[in-house]
């Protein structure tokens, strides 16, 4: 008996049980970390399973026994990202109706999510071009942000739930947002990268707070 099988036997059912599901969620979030580290080196398309398999250390079947494909893989690393960008999106509005330096101080807290996901967003870009279907459920995510700050009781934002213009414009507000900060985490700006900043906090204090 192996001391891993023994170990096993020794457990009562439940601890069984649990200790094994402790492994699976770890092994998952092992392949998981070895796919950001292979996404990273390498584009989507250039990305083999394979080169996965050796980065984690596991078999063909252990994998697919976590991932159907390499897509519902890159999905996942995308999943993570989506809970800490809506938290940062329930602060904008109120934000967005005190200050510019409030909305300044957001804006860099969003670089600081490209930043710590700095992988993401080319990965992003990359199954939005090559993957049917990824495309709309970027746009699905951006509906469930604006329908968020909708319901924040701010003018600006509220209207966008009835108001089919008014929603039109928060959504290319966010794309601006998204897109500029995306490249300043990138250092495209280089040294003007806080006028870049300054700049689309004041569209969005003045989106929020339109001059009489």
């Amino acid at each position: 008996m192996t001391v891993l099988a023994k170990d096993m036997a020794e457990k009562p059912a439940g601890g069984r049980a649990a200790y094994l599901e402790r492994r699976r969620a770890a092994t998952r979030d092992g392949i998981v970390r070895a796919a950001r580290q292979v996404f990273a080196e390498a584009s989507y398309v250039d990305a083999k399973i394979d080169d996965i398999l050796g980065a984690a250390g596991v078999s063909r079947a252990t994998f697919y026994s976590h991932f159907e494909s390499k897509l519902e893989l890159a999905s996942a690393i995308y999943e993570e990202t989506v809970p800490q960008t809506r938290a940062l999106f329930e602060r904008l509005p109120l934000l967005a109706r005190q200050d510019r330096s409030a909305v300044r101080e957001w804006l860099a807290d969003f670089v600081g999510i490209h930043l710590e996901h700095r992988y993401v967003t080319p990965l992003i870009a990359q199954l939005q071009l090559f993957e049917t279907g990824f495309r709309a459920r970027i746009l699905a995510d951006t509906e469930v942000l604006i329908d968020l700050v909708a319901g924040s009781g701010v003018d600006a934002f509220a209207k966008a739930s009835t108001d089919d213009r008014q929603r039109i414009g928060v959504r290319l507000l966010f794309n601006q947002i998204a897109h500029v900060c995306a490249e300043v985490a990138r250092g495209e700006f280089g040294v003007q990268s806080d006028i870049c900043l300054d700049l689309v906090a004041e569209d969005i204090v003045r989106f929020v707070k339109p001059a009489a």
